[in-house]
């Protein structure tokens, strides 16, 4: 799947990301079932990959030939 976002549509994305990845570190710290801290790890995890893609997709689209 391809999405095409604006650059402002990405910047907004990043930041629901952290603000996800923050509630998400959080509940992991609380959390005392393994199974549940596991999908909430996995879904951590998600969300830092999503950025670092975002975040190599804007280095891409800011070094190309306009």
């Amino acid at each position: 799947m391809h999405v095409d976002l604006t650059a402002e549509e990405a910047a907004t994305l990043k930041e629901l990301l952290r603000d996800c990845i923050l509630d998400l570190t959080r509940e992991i710290t609380r959390t005392e079932d393994r199974n549940f801290r596991h999908l909430l790890v996995q879904r951590e995890e998600l969300c830092e990959r999503l950025i670092a893609r975002l975040d190599s997709e804007a280095s891409h689209a800011s070094s190309a030939p306009a």
